[in-house]
């Protein structure tokens, strides 16, 4: 198995490039990158669409329900399908037209990038195993410490209980090794605020703690290769790609700084927001963005017995990264939703990846050149919610 250092839980996504495999080695079946499309070829731009009125997803719509514009020009529709659980139950083609088929193949990755584990996250993967994972899917697990590659055929010959009970095990263990770090430098945090200092060495107790608090604040970075070494990872593979971003709220302890200082506290994005947006667009992965707003129980203590800090000066780590995530996750037509509960999140997420449409056309005007090309998908009806990828790159 194939580890990553404990204190960088984010980083673990750069590692689908290396994961540990679970249920033996490969037999020859890795999945290489689909060629590039060239000028001189045919190009089918492929739009899974979910429609979506309240709360229910809307069947029965035609070819002549849809628009899709590129900056402004309508695009020719070649064909349509409605997907459930990757069966195609209807399809309308145009005579003459030859779009790709509809791919089986489905490639999930759970990022659990949990503080602490969560009794709801049992449910979650219960339900996952049990009423999501088909047998001819791939799944990616990424925990705090590791990143594990479940292969299809060792799902299919095991029992999906054994497996989702095996995995609660890993997590569980990787959960408290990989935000060993994290919980300590907390810990002592809240030791050192504690301890009797003279009155004249309040200023050098303060500056201690800052530098504590910023430690803390530095132990995860999101970077921008990082990011995108996930997308293309992910682009490479056949068929279809689905992304859970399972994350629970950081946060720094509940100390009361300057306003300088605590302001320098605040923790940046480290990566540019709409180039990632384009880049998961083009890859076409739908990316789900699932926030557990609980505070980890370790980063928690008795406000009343020690008379400090209210609860709203508490800062949160990771409140831009969320707001990213949920960037992406609209960027490529996925669900994203704040919660203290994973499993019923996870079940919406997992619902919308299985019932869409999937557009099909043929760009007027094509030239690879390398841009981003927006799309726009409009439904005929009132009501409608409509959530689809952003784009492409024409290359």
């Amino acid at each position: 198995m194939t580890g990553r250092s404990a204190a960088a839980a984010l980083s673990a996504l750069s590692l689908l490039a290396a994961p540990a495999v679970l249920g033996g080695a490969a037999r020859g079946q890795d999945r290489q990158p689909p060629p590039r499309e060239h000028a001189s070829v045919v190009v089918n731009i492929e739009v899974p669409v979910r429609v979506m009125r309240k709360d229910a997803f809307v069947e029965g719509l035609t070819l002549a329900d849809f628009e899709v514009t590129e900056y402004g020009v309508r695009q020719p529709l070649e064909a349509v399908y409605l997907i459930r659980n990757k069966e195609v139950l209807r399809e309308e083609v145009l005579p003459g037209a030859s779009p790709p088929t509809p791919r089986k193949v489905r490639n999930y990755v759970l990022y659990l990038d949990l503080k602490e584990y969560l009794p709801k996250i049992e449910e979650a993967l219960d339900f996952f195993f049990r009423d999501v994972l088909g047998g001819e899917d791939a799944l990616f697990v990424v925990t705090p410490a590791k990143t594990y590659r479940f292969r299809s055929e060792y799902l299919a010959r095991v029992p999906r209980t054994e497996i989702a009970a095996r995995l609660k095990g890993i997590l569980r263990a990787d959960i408290a090794l990989g935000n060993s770090r994290y919980r300590n430098l907390m810990l002592n945090f809240y030791q050192l605020e504690d301890e009797e200092f003279p009155p004249e060495m309040a200023d050098v107790k303060e500056t201690l703690l800052f530098e504590q608090a910023k430690e803390i604040r530095d132990l995860t970075e999101l970077t921008e290769e990082r990011v995108m070494a996930f997308a293309d990872i992910l682009k490479a593979l056949e068929g279809e790609k689905h992304a859970f971003l399972i994350f629970q709220r950081e946060v720094l302890p509940a100390h009361v700084f300057g306003d300088d200082r605590q302001a320098e506290l605040a923790k940046a994005v480290g990566f540019d927001v709409e180039k990632i947006k384009r880049l998961f667009s083009d890859a076409s992965i739908t990316v789900h963005c699932l926030y557990i707003n609980k505070r980890p129980a370790f980063a928690l203590r008795d406000l009343s017995q020690r008379g400090s800090a209210p609860l709203t000066r508490i800062q949160d780590l990771s409140s831009d990264v969320y707001a990213s995530f949920r960037e992406m996750a609209e960027a490529t037509g996925g669900l994203s939703e704040s919660t203290s509960n994973p499993s019923s999140a996870l079940k919406r997420a997992a619902e919308a990846s299985g019932n869409y449409y999937l557009l099909y056309y043929r760009p007027l005007d094509y030239k690879a050149d390398g841009r981003f090309r927006e799309i726009v998908v409009k439904v005929r009806g009132e009501g409608l919610k409509v959530t689809h990828r952003l784009g492409y790159i024409a290359d």
